[in-house]
């Protein structure tokens, strides 16, 4: 028997229905090098549905990043971050005088890896919190603590990584001063004592500026120096460092206002994804995309067909203000009803992103007769993490996305 290869390629659409006809006048077949076998090509249309939706919610705690910052795109609107973190005193028993004292410095050091989006002045609040984060509890986007007195404020307009040193107002310094000795016995003792800091950006952006910050995991701390005004120095600690033990004692909560943006015309009309679709990290948006002819095409008693090969290329909109993400993931419900994914990184020639899905994962969904139900969703690694954007196009555009099956008849 002869082995027939067929190649398949579905532009994609968001609710323009497309016929499945084969285009018999184009097919031609081909001797290959190989004498037993034929090759041929057939060019089908599928439907593609392309939309976004709003995450439900994200986690936000026990995270290797955190965000703070806040940008505003016509695409998105206003994504702001905003961190509740407690920390420790890096030794503990300290005694601090009652009286004769004056604060010299008190300051906030912030461990900054990389930040998304353009260089402004952007202006900081820190406060203190009424209450320590919980290191056991699962904190996310929308959750926040209570705050209470204001710490300071300070302004960050960085384009490198690096440690960097903020003041705040020397007089809040005397918020870590305890009368009572035992509120430094113990880290607990400590935390319920001074709760923690909340940072948070004052100054909404003007429209397509902004940037938000990435931080090592720990990287906050607090600092405060003093000296006695009786030259008793020698008998405190006049320099103290308050750090963050773990992941497990910062957050993040994170905000996202879409009014007016294109990404918010698509959450309320899902057909004009056909002009384009998002993804964004935070809490933000996710694409959708469906295949709702496929599974029809794969039934037909005519044909019995193998999925060798299953791509999905989509193009992405330059901007001049946010860089595109150098990865996307497209995740889907594997065979096991679990998510799987698949990741793939920017194409620079051509702006795209080319997934490529295991061809058994579609055969069983096929066989199966559950490929609809795979949930195919386009989003950021790790989105709660990640503020990075992108605008992907759709079919009423110059660069439609391509669907390319290639499988064997037979």
């Amino acid at each position: 028997m002869n082995k027939f290869k067929f190649l398949t390629i579905g532009l994609c659409s968001l609710l323009a229905l497309f016929s499945c006809k084969k285009d018999e006048k184009n097919l031609g077949a081909v001797i290959s090098e190989h004498e037993n076998e034929i090759k041929a090509g057939i060019i089908d249309s599928f439907e593609i549905k392309t939309y976004s939706h709003l995450k439900d919610s994200v986690i936000t705690s026990g995270k290797n990043d955190q965000t703070f910052g806040i940008i505003n795109s016509n695409e998105f609107g206003l994504a702001k971050s905003s961190l509740y973190a407690s920390l420790i005193p890096d030794s503990l028993n300290i005694v601090f005088p009652k009286s004769n004292y004056e604060i010299n410095s008190f300051y906030i050091q912030l461990h900054i890896k990389d930040f998304y989006g353009k260089n402004i002045d952007q202006d900081f609040e820190v406060l203190k919190i009424k209450e320590a984060v919980n290191p056991e509890s699962t904190y996310y986007n929308f959750d926040s603590i209570s705050v209470g007195e204001k710490l300071g404020s300070f302004t960050i307009n960085l384009s490198d990584s690096g440690i960097y040193k903020f003041n705040l107002d020397s007089a809040a310094g005397q918020y870590l001063f305890s009368e009572v000795n035992s509120n430094y016995e113990s880290k607990e003792a400590f935390k319920n004592f001074f709760g923690g800091i909340y940072i948070t950006p004052t100054t909404p952006p003007r429209l397509n500026e902004g940037a938000i910050y990435k931080l090592n995991k720990t990287g906050i701390s607090l600092h405060l120096s003093y000296s006695t005004t009786n030259e008793m120095d020698s008998e405190y600690d006049t320099d103290i460092v308050y750090i963050i033990e773990n992941e497990t004692n910062i957050f993040s909560n994170l905000d996202h206002n879409f009014d007016g943006s294109e990404t918010n015309t698509v959450f309320n009309d899902s057909t004009l994804g056909q002009k384009a679709f998002f993804a964004q990290g935070l809490s933000g948006a996710y694409g959708k995309i469906e295949f709702p002819t496929l599974q029809k095409w794969f039934n037909n008693e005519s044909f019995n067909y193998l999925i060798t090969g299953y791509k999905f290329r989509v193009f992405a909109e330059q901007n001049s203000i946010f860089d595109l993400p150098v990865q996307l993931i497209l995740t889907y419900t594997n065979s096991l009803g679990l998510r799987s994914y698949k990741s793939t990184k920017l194409n620079l020639e051509e702006n795209s992103y080319t997934f490529e899905i295991y061809n058994a994962e579609v055969n069983t969904a096929l066989e199966d007769g559950v490929f609809d139900k795979m949930d195919f969703q386009i989003s950021l690694p790790l989105p709660e993490s990640s503020p990075e954007q992108v605008k992907l196009l759709g079919l009423n555009s110059e660069r439609p996305p391509q669907l390319i099956i290639t499988y064997a008849k037979y």
